[in-house]
């Protein structure tokens, strides 16, 4: 028995295209330029719960649009609410992960929701795959401010380890995490390091005239003066 096929009116396969790679391509979906023009609007004026709805229909529209999860998770930090901004500065995260502005606003959102746990896996495991400074200071950063000075220690050791003498302030957070510790001999050592890297920054300066140093080239030890 021969089988008859006929070809589907051109019209039909284009709406049979569109409804199975709607969620790939978008397709038939309206471009979420207006509402991301009005939700950057009213954020503008500070007007976050406008913004947020504006934002809102532009995550419903394309989920996968990273600009609007990431300032819907923003308007919902400034409205109080870092349960929901986490939900969306997630989505938007997971599809820019080297996007240092929203890893730091995830992290914010995660350390206001009490995400503690979650907070601490998602730093750490950015910092071992970014495996830069910043990385490593923004993780030392958050688990002192969780009350993990065991972690605190080691990640900005790994971050003054990896600036390589270039980068002061590894050495500054060091110091203020010695300070609070209440170890003044570490402090005033990474405070030494880093006006050496940065000699002309005053708030360096300043935390050594603290501890009753004058910072100048003899605390070190070594006087450009003499030859």
């Amino acid at each position: 028995m021969k089988h008859h096929t006929t070809s589907a009116p051109k019209s039909f396969v284009w709406v049979l295209l569109c409804t199975s790679f709607l969620t790939i391509v978008g397709c038939g979906q309206p471009s979420n330029t207006a509402l991301l023009e009005q939700g950057n609007y009213a954020m503008w004026q500070n007007r976050w719960s406008d913004a947020a709805s504006a934002f809102t229909k532009a995550t419903s529209q394309h989920p996968g649009d990273w600009e609007a999860q990431y300032k819907l998770g923003k308007c919902y930090l400034e409205m109080g609410e870092p349960q929901k901004a986490t939900q969306s500065l997630a989505v938007a995260e997971s599809l820019r992960p080297n996007d240092t502005e929203i890893s730091d606003m995830y992290a914010e959102s995660l350390l206001l929701s009490g995400e503690r746990d979650l907070l601490f896996t998602y730093l750490l495991e950015r910092a071992r795959r970014v495996e830069s400074v910043r990385a490593w200071t923004v993780f030392a950063e958050y688990t002192m401010e969780i009350d993990d000075p065991d972690s605190a220690v080691t990640a900005i050791n790994t971050a003054i380890n990896l600036s390589d003498g270039t980068d002061a302030k590894p050495h500054v957070i060091a110091a203020t995490f010695a300070e609070r510790l209440g170890d003044d001999a570490v402090a005033v050592t990474h405070w030494k390091e880093a006006w050496i890297i940065e000699p002309t920054n005053e708030d360096i300066s300043n935390a050594l005239r603290a501890h009753g140093i004058v910072p100048g080239p003899t605390m070190t030890g070594v006087d450009d003066a003499v030859e």
